[in-house]
């Protein structure tokens, strides 16, 4: 077993030492003037991410409630809503609410309203499933119990249901997050200069492919590893 863990460092470092080598012998002299802007639409990919992330989960609080606890109607209604944005691909979800919208309201739509709206849609139907399985989570002899002592329903939900649902979805919301940084790179498709497009637009201009897509895989990596060392993070400290 020793061995094959340090044949694994062996690779993993030989792996590292080329991609070193190949970067540092890249020319970057191109790149360099542009570096300021690429970093402010990395910035901006995290504020669509993080926005959208915030609309989508006060979106999702009342559909996962009414799936979880509501009647036949409501729970119907929000099980249509979740499963037509997750069965839609996340693409066509974004340029629906770009190009059809308008045309049902009747009313223009900006890049960045629809990126927002989008994002916040396909993290809402997302968020929706990992809180009702938080609130699932929590064993129904403890609600029993809180109600054999008299506790009224909003008590038992923000005194027993909520801290231990709590526990159990904040690795996934993370883990949400991370998938949802990364789906921020489809809206260039309409046009947001988000930190995919910024990299493309620095391209066409310069034409300096190889570093400057090898520093939007560095970017992307970076970013999501911090999200995903969160989840490890969490997992551990939260664990019972």
């Amino acid at each position: 077993m020793n061995w094959q863990i340090g044949a694994w460092r062996i690779i993993v470092g030989l792996t590292f030492a080329a991609v070193a080598y190949a970067v540092a012998g890249m020319d970057w002299s191109r790149v360099t003037p542009s570096l300021g802007f690429i970093a402010m639409s990395l910035g901006r990919s995290w504020l669509l991410a993080l926005i959208s992330m915030a609309i989508g989960a006060a979106v999702a609080i009342p559909l996962a409630l009414m799936r979880t606890y509501g009647s036949r109607l409501p729970r119907a209604t929000a099980t249509g809503a979740i499963e037509l944005v997750r069965a839609t691909p996340e693409l066509m979800v974004i340029f629906w609410v770009y190009f059809t919208l308008p045309l049902l309201t009747g009313r223009g739509v900006t890049a960045w309203s629809a990126a927002l709206a989008a994002l916040a849609a396909i993290a809402a139907s997302a968020l929706a499933e990992i809180i009702r399985g938080g609130l699932l989570s929590v064993p129904s002899g403890q609600i029993e119990a809180a109600r054999a002592l008299g506790l009224r329903r909003g008590a038992i939900f923000a005194r027993i249901v909520l801290p231990q649902a709590l526990r159990t979805m904040l690795p996934a919301l993370i883990a949400q997050l991370t998938a949802l940084f990364k789906t921020t790179s489809l809206v260039s498709a309409i046009g947001v200069a988000d930190f995919f497009r910024a990299v493309s637009v620095t391209n066409n201009a310069v034409f300096a492919p190889a570093p400057l897509y090898t520093l939007l895989a560095a970017g992307y990596f970076a970013s999501c590893w911090t999200l995903t060392q969160l989840v490890r993070r969490f997992d551990k400290n939260l664990a019972v």
